[in-house]
C-alpha cells in the first residue's frame, strides 16, 4: 500500500493561509493613546477596534462631550486613552475624555498645515499677550498679533505702563471670542502660538509685501499705536508694522513712551529704517518736530545769562534743561555749590555747539 501524500494546490485556501505572515496582535499599556475604528455606538458604550486580540470599550462616563459622540458612527476613526489593558470581560478599557488633549494637538497641527481659521476664548493676559482656550489647549496670542480693531480709544488703553497696568487694561477682552490662525506649534514644549491679525486682517500677505517694498526712507506715514512698551511704540500703518524707539519719540529725554502716546492713538511717523527680513520699519516721531539744537547757537550765544531747571545730577556736574530737548551742562568746576535735581538755577553760556548738541554753562560767571 503506497503511503498517502499531502498535496497542496498553489491556489488553495489552506495554502494561502499557511503562506500568509503571522498577524501581529497589538499590545497596549495603561496611558497609551491609541487610534481605532468605531465598531458600534450606544448610549452606554462605544466599541473600538484597535487591532488587539479584543476590542476596546469606552463606557458612558469616559465618552466625553455629546458633540463628539454625535460625530461617531461605525467606520469612523477615533483616538482613545488606555485606562486598563484588559477588564474582566476581556475588553481593553478606553477613554475618549482623557484622549481629548491629544486629539486637540492633532487638530491644531492640521489647522496649521491647512492655514485654517479657529475660534478661541480669551482667558487672561500673560507676559505681553493673551492666554486663550484653543480646543481645550492653552494658546498664546502675542500683543503684536492682535487685530488693530482692539486698539481703538473706545475699547480701552492697552499697554499703557507697567506689566500690572497692562494686565489690568487687557481684562476688557477676558471671555471674548477671537478668530485666529496657528502660527507656531510644538507639542513637546507645550507651545501653541496664535495670530488674530493673520486670521482677520484686511491686508493679505501679498498686499503687505507690496506696500513694504513701496515705502522709501524718509517717507511720512500715518498709523495707529498698537503697543506701548518701556522701549518704544509699536505702530500699525494699514498692514505695515514698525517701531518708534524711545530715543525717537521726542528731542527731550523720555522716561516712558506711555507719557506721550496711548494704544489706539493716531500717529504720524517718519521712516528711518527698513528690515527686509522681518518686513518691519524703524520709525521716528521727533524728526517731524523742530530740532532745538538747530537754533541753539543763535538763541543762546556765549555770554547769555539763562535760567533753567536741573534735570540730572552726574558725577562730573549737572545738566540743566533750558527748553524741551535742550540741556546744558554745568561742570562741577563751574558750580558754586552742590546742586539738587529739580531746582531752578541761573547760569551763563560759556560754549555752544549745535552740530554736536553741546552747551556749557557756568554759575561762577553768572555770579560775577
Amino acid at each position: 500500500m503506497s503511503k498517502a501524500r499531502k498535496i497542496f494546490k498553489k491556489d488553495s485556501v489552506m495554502n494561502r493561509l499557511l503562506g500568509d505572515s503571522v498577524i501581529e496582535v497589538k499590545q497596549f499599556a495603561q496611558g497609551d493613546v491609541v487610534e481605532g475604528i468605531v465598531v458600534s455606538v450606544t448610549a452606554k458604550e462605544v466599541l473600538l477596534d484597535v487591532g488587539a486580540k479584543s476590542e476596546g470599550v469606552i463606557l458612558s462616563d469616559e465618552i466625553g462631550s455629546d458633540d463628539y459622540v454625535k460625530n461617531l458612527v461605525p467606520g469612523t476613526r477615533a483616538l482613545a486613552y488606555v485606562v486598563q489593558a484588559e477588564n474582566d470581560q476581556g475588553y481593553i478599557v478606553l477613554s475618549f475624555k482623557r484622549a481629548q488633549k491629544e486629539r486637540s494637538w492633532r487638530d491644531a497641527e492640521v489647522s496649521f498645515k491647512d492655514d485654517a481659521i479657529l475660534e478661541v476664548e480669551v482667558i487672561e493676559y500673560n507676559k505681553g499677550g493673551l492666554l486663550v482656550d484653543c480646543m481645550g489647549l492653552r494658546g498664546f496670542v502675542p500683543l503684536s498679533h492682535l487685530d488693530r480693531v482692539h486698539f481703538t480709544e473706545d475699547v480701552g488703553k492697552f499697554a499703557a505702563g507697567s506689566e500690572a497696568e497692562l494686565k489690568e487694561s487687557l481684562e476688557v477682552l477676558s471671555g471674548k471670542k477671537l478668530k485666529v490662525k496657528v502660527i507656531e506649534i510644538d507639542q513637546e514644549k507645550n507651545r501653541l502660538v496664535l495670530s488674530e491679525k493673520d486670521a482677520v486682517s484686511t491686508y493679505s500677505e501679498d498686499v503687505r509685501q507690496e506696500r513694504f517694498e513701496s515705502v522709501k526712507m524718509g517717507d511720512l506715514l500715518n498709523g495707529v499705536v498698537t503697543g506701548v512698551m518701556p522701549f518704544g511704540l509699536f505702530v500699525d500703518m494699514e498692514g505695515l508694522e514698525g517701531l518708534v524707539h524711545i530715543s525717537e519719540i521726542a528731542w527731550e529725554k523720555v522716561s516712558h513712551p506711555g507719557n506721550y502716546f496711548q494704544v489706539g492713538s493716531s500717529i504720524q511717523v517718519k521712516v528711518i529704517g527698513k528690515d527686509d527680513i522681518s518686513k518691519k520699519l524703524a520709525l521716528s516721531v521727533k524728526q517731524l518736530m523742530n530740532n532745538p539744537w538747530e537754533t541753539a547757537e543763535a538763541k543762546y550765544p556765549v555770554g547769555t545769562v539763562v535760567k533753567g531747571k536741573v534735570s540730572k545730577i552726574v558725577p562730573f556736574g549737572a545738566f540743566v534743561n533750558l527748553e524741551k530737548g535742550l540741556d546744558g551742562l554745568i561742570h562741577v568746576s563751574e558750580a558754586t555749590r552742590p546742586l539738587i535735581d529739580g531746582e531752578e538755577v541761573e547760569a551763563t553760556v560759556t560754549n555752544v555747539d549745535g552740530a554736536n548738541q553741546k552747551l556749557a554753562l557756568s554759575m561762577r560767571t553768572a555770579e560775577k
